[in-house]
């Protein structure tokens, strides 16, 4: 791990500036809308969204709430919370709050942020990929957050050498699964907890990469990206992060590319299919989206990826009997009476 302090990492990524070519290899699994079917008039303006001061309170002492009723790795108590720095919105909208629920208490907040390069380098990184440890960066030294920097590029590259017939898009999940995986080992080094940073809308989705939301806790996981958006301008994050365009970093592309619309335009669509269980036909008259768009959302996201959120559970009935071997009989009932009786 190495920490450069006297770099001056401010950039100058314009969030307007022209999107980057999709590369061939990107497979969409979001179904991109065709010109004409959306209507993006009807959208989510910013700043009509109200977040109740009491609803951060709560948020907070969730937080704190979690660190008394999680145990530690090796230690009754817990000493920390890990957060993943990926310079989005998410991930320090989530540091943010974190380090306002531990302010003046003994717990620690650190960042890790991880990238294909020595620190200051873009190296192997893609464009998306290099700004997203800039910004990471920059809004953890000016925001006050502790953070390491790990080059993960030797593990990255040992991964591919094992599966070397492998196309870029079947690879694309290595880095989410790599990043999440240290980060659950860093909690567990520093007997901390890992804090999430999936929000509902990425959660109604599916859009993540691990078989589920990497972390043991999910600060945002009941809100809305657009009102993480404003959640983060109560809690002051710099105007940089919340005017960057949401990515997708190791596809190298912008959620705009991949949605074909902004969280302003989904979250609408998802509050009303997924929350208030509407049909498409029915919101594509309230919000005059073409239908044939909203039915594939539902179909191939809403529903088509119910199983990777919420994989099905054996089981076992505590009652039944389980031949081990031909002439032996397992009662868990009362194997387990005695031993706890």
């Amino acid at each position: 791990m190495s920490r450069i302090e006297n770099e001056n990492y401010r950039q100058d990524f314009s969030p307007q500036g022209e999107l980057p070519l999709i590369s061939p290899d990107v497979k969409f699994w979001f179904p991109v809308p065709e010109p004409g079917q959306v209507n993006y008039e009807a959208r989510i303006r910013p700043e009509r969204i109200r977040i109740p001061e009491p609803v951060i309170d709560s948020l907070k002492g969730y937080v704190r709430k979690t660190l008394q009723e999680i145990s530690g790795y090796s230690k009754p108590e817990l000493d920390g919370v890990v957060i993943g720095l990926s310079g989005g919105i998410d991930s320090t909208a989530t540091a943010a709050l974190c380090k306002e629920a531990l302010s003046g208490t003994r717990h620690f907040v650190r960042g890790l942020i991880m990238g294909r390069a020595p620190e200051g380098q873009q190296g192997d990184m893609n464009n998306v990929e290099y700004q997203d440890v800039t910004f990471a960066i920059q809004s953890a030294r000016e925001m006050g957050i502790d953070y390491e920097y790990v080059d993960i590029s030797p593990l990255i590259n040992a991964v591919y050498e094992v599966f070397p017939n492998s196309q870029p898009w079947e690879l694309s999940g290595v880095l989410p699964r790599l990043r999440a995986t240290l980060l659950y080992q860093a909690a567990d080094s520093n007997n901390a907890v890992c804090a999430g940073t999936t929000n509902g809308t990425e959660f109604i989705l599916a859009a993540f990469s691990v078989g589920g939301p990497a972390g043991h806790f999910q600060p945002f996981i009941d809100f809305y990206k657009s009102e993480v958006y404003k959640i983060t301008e109560i809690l002051g994050v710099p105007d940089y992060i919340r005017d960057r365009r949401p990515a997708i970093s190791e596809l190298g592309i912008y959620d705009e590319q991949l949605y074909g619309a902004s969280c302003y335009v989904l979250d609408p669509i998802l509050r009303r299919m997924n929350w208030q269980k509407k049909s498409p036909e029915k919101v594509a008259r309230e919000l005059g989206h073409d239908v044939e768009w909203l039915q594939r959302i539902k179909e191939l996201r809403i529903e088509g990826e119910k199983g990777r959120k919420y994989p099905p559970a054996f089981v076992v009935g505590r009652g039944y009997k389980i031949k081990v071997k031909p002439d032996v009989k397992f009662d868990r009932d009362k194997y387990f009476n005695n031993l706890f009786g």
